[in-house]
Protein backbone atom coordinates (compact mmCIF):
# COMPACT_ATOMS: atom_id res chain seq x y z
CA UNK A 1 0.00 0.00 0.00
CA UNK A 2 0.86 3.22 -0.80
CA UNK A 3 1.46 5.95 2.60
CA UNK A 4 -0.47 9.22 1.54
CA UNK A 5 -3.60 10.48 2.88
CA UNK A 6 -5.95 7.73 2.48
CA UNK A 7 -3.90 6.06 5.95
CA UNK A 8 -3.88 9.91 7.30
CA UNK A 9 -7.55 9.59 6.84
CA UNK A 10 -7.33 6.15 8.31
CA UNK A 11 -5.32 6.20 11.35
CA UNK A 12 -6.53 9.64 12.31
CA UNK A 13 -4.84 12.87 12.90
CA UNK A 14 -4.53 14.28 16.01
CA UNK A 15 -1.49 14.72 19.07
CA UNK A 16 -0.90 11.13 21.07
CA UNK A 17 -1.63 12.85 24.50
CA UNK A 18 -5.43 13.26 23.05
CA UNK A 19 -5.89 9.49 22.16
CA UNK A 20 -5.76 7.75 25.30
CA UNK A 21 -7.53 4.74 24.02
CA UNK A 22 -5.04 2.33 23.47
CA UNK A 23 -2.10 2.54 26.20
CA UNK A 24 -0.13 -0.22 24.67
CA UNK A 25 0.44 2.12 21.55
CA UNK A 26 2.19 5.34 20.51
CA UNK A 27 0.41 6.80 17.53
CA UNK A 28 2.41 9.93 16.49
CA UNK A 29 0.97 12.77 14.30
CA UNK A 30 3.08 16.13 12.67
CA UNK A 31 5.40 15.99 15.82
CA UNK A 32 7.82 13.90 16.55
CA UNK A 33 8.96 12.77 19.96
CA UNK A 34 11.40 10.46 20.03
CA UNK A 35 12.19 10.85 23.75
CA UNK A 36 10.99 7.31 24.82
CA UNK A 37 13.27 5.70 23.33
CA UNK A 38 16.58 7.40 25.39
CA UNK A 39 17.39 7.93 28.60
CA UNK A 40 16.83 11.99 30.27
CA UNK A 41 20.26 12.39 29.88
CA UNK A 42 20.94 11.09 26.79
CA UNK A 43 17.54 12.48 25.19
CA UNK A 44 18.54 15.78 26.47
CA UNK A 45 21.98 15.62 24.34
CA UNK A 46 20.64 14.60 21.24
CA UNK A 47 18.34 16.83 21.05
CA UNK A 48 20.68 19.92 22.07
CA UNK A 49 22.86 18.63 19.29
CA UNK A 50 20.48 18.80 16.99
CA UNK A 51 19.44 22.57 18.05
CA UNK A 52 22.98 23.32 17.79
CA UNK A 53 22.94 22.11 14.63
CA UNK A 54 19.46 23.06 12.69
CA UNK A 55 19.22 26.42 14.33
CA UNK A 56 22.41 27.78 12.77
CA UNK A 57 22.69 30.13 10.07
CA UNK A 58 19.70 31.94 8.84
CA UNK A 59 17.81 28.71 6.13
CA UNK A 60 17.14 25.22 6.90
CA UNK A 61 17.16 23.16 3.80
CA UNK A 62 15.83 19.63 4.90
CA UNK A 63 16.50 16.46 3.41
CA UNK A 64 15.08 12.88 3.32
CA UNK A 65 17.63 12.02 5.93
CA UNK A 66 17.09 14.66 8.34
CA UNK A 67 13.80 15.32 8.09
CA UNK A 68 12.55 13.63 11.58
CA UNK A 69 15.45 14.87 13.66
CA UNK A 70 14.40 18.62 12.32
CA UNK A 71 10.96 18.52 12.74
CA UNK A 72 11.15 17.10 16.48
CA UNK A 73 13.62 19.68 17.16
CA UNK A 74 11.60 22.88 15.30
CA UNK A 75 8.65 21.77 17.34
CA UNK A 76 10.63 21.47 20.92
CA UNK A 77 12.17 25.07 20.49
CA UNK A 78 9.75 26.96 18.20
CA UNK A 79 11.35 30.10 19.47
CA UNK A 80 14.90 29.15 17.78
CA UNK A 81 13.48 29.09 14.33
CA UNK A 82 10.88 32.17 14.49
CA UNK A 83 11.89 34.10 11.38
CA UNK A 84 14.12 31.31 9.96
CA UNK A 85 13.79 30.33 6.26
CA UNK A 86 12.98 26.39 5.57
CA UNK A 87 12.68 24.75 2.44
CA UNK A 88 11.77 21.20 2.82
CA UNK A 89 9.58 18.63 0.77
CA UNK A 90 5.86 16.45 1.29
CA UNK A 91 2.16 16.00 0.07
CA UNK A 92 -0.09 18.04 0.98
CA UNK A 93 -3.16 17.58 3.54
CA UNK A 94 -6.46 19.92 3.97
CA UNK A 95 -8.80 19.83 6.16
CA UNK A 96 -12.06 21.05 6.38
CA UNK A 97 -10.63 22.92 9.61
CA UNK A 98 -7.86 25.02 7.29
CA UNK A 99 -8.33 28.15 5.61
CA UNK A 100 -8.41 27.89 1.56
CA UNK A 101 -4.57 29.08 1.90
CA UNK A 102 -3.73 26.68 4.55
CA UNK A 103 -2.66 22.75 4.03
CA UNK A 104 -0.42 20.63 6.24
CA UNK A 105 2.89 19.23 4.26
CA UNK A 106 3.92 15.78 5.57
CA UNK A 107 6.34 13.07 5.21
CA UNK A 108 5.93 9.30 6.83
CA UNK A 109 8.12 8.48 9.08
CA UNK A 110 9.03 5.11 11.83
CA UNK A 111 10.30 5.92 14.57
CA UNK A 112 11.46 3.31 16.14
CA UNK A 113 8.97 0.69 14.46
CA UNK A 114 5.80 0.36 12.48
CA UNK A 115 3.56 0.37 14.66
CA UNK A 116 4.90 3.96 16.12
CA UNK A 117 5.07 5.03 12.32
CA UNK A 118 2.91 8.70 11.50
CA UNK A 119 2.96 11.80 9.48
CA UNK A 120 5.30 14.10 10.50
CA UNK A 121 5.32 17.63 9.34
CA UNK A 122 4.01 21.12 9.63
CA UNK A 123 1.44 23.16 8.64
CA UNK A 124 1.76 25.89 5.61
CA UNK A 125 0.14 28.52 5.28
CA UNK A 126 0.29 30.77 1.58
CA UNK A 127 0.08 34.13 0.87
CA UNK A 128 -3.09 33.76 -0.67
CA UNK A 129 -5.95 30.72 -1.49
CA UNK A 130 -4.42 27.77 -3.31
CA UNK A 131 -5.76 24.67 -4.85
CA UNK A 132 -3.41 21.51 -4.23
CA UNK A 133 -5.32 18.13 -3.85
CA UNK A 134 -4.14 15.76 -0.88
CA UNK A 135 -1.67 13.65 -1.76
CA UNK A 136 0.14 16.76 -4.68
CA UNK A 137 3.72 16.65 -3.71
CA UNK A 138 5.59 20.27 -3.26
CA UNK A 139 8.76 21.61 -2.26
CA UNK A 140 7.67 25.03 -0.03
CA UNK A 141 10.18 27.26 1.53
CA UNK A 142 9.16 30.24 3.74
CA UNK A 143 9.43 31.81 6.74
CA UNK A 144 8.91 29.62 10.34
CA UNK A 145 6.29 31.41 12.34
CA UNK A 146 4.06 29.82 15.54
CA UNK A 147 0.07 30.02 15.57
CA UNK A 148 -2.56 28.73 18.03
CA UNK A 149 -4.48 25.73 16.35
CA UNK A 150 -7.72 25.82 18.05
CA UNK A 151 -8.25 21.59 17.17
CA UNK A 152 -5.18 20.95 19.18
CA UNK A 153 -5.69 23.43 21.74
CA UNK A 154 -1.60 24.23 20.95
CA UNK A 155 0.77 26.54 19.46
CA UNK A 156 2.32 24.78 16.61
CA UNK A 157 4.97 25.94 14.14
CA UNK A 158 4.06 26.95 10.65
CA UNK A 159 5.80 27.76 7.35
CA UNK A 160 3.61 31.18 5.77
CA UNK A 161 4.83 29.99 2.22
CA UNK A 162 7.36 32.43 -0.04
CA UNK A 163 7.56 29.93 -2.88
CA UNK A 164 6.43 26.25 -3.75
CA UNK A 165 7.60 23.85 -6.39
CA UNK A 166 5.42 20.76 -7.60
CA UNK A 167 7.31 17.59 -7.35
CA UNK A 168 6.88 13.80 -8.33
CA UNK A 169 5.77 11.85 -5.93
CA UNK A 170 8.56 9.88 -4.85
CA UNK A 171 9.54 6.34 -5.37
CA UNK A 172 9.44 5.17 -1.73
CA UNK A 173 7.27 8.28 0.18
Amino acid sequence: ATLDSNIVEAKGFHFPIYDKKDPYSSHQFLQPDTSSFYGEDAYYKMIHKDLKKFSKGDTINLEDEEFLNAMETIYRFPGEFTGKQIKFKGFMYHTKELKDNQYFLFRFGIIHCIADSGVFGMLVQFPEDVSFKNDDWVTVTGEVSTMYYQPFKKTIPIVKVTKVKREEKPDDP
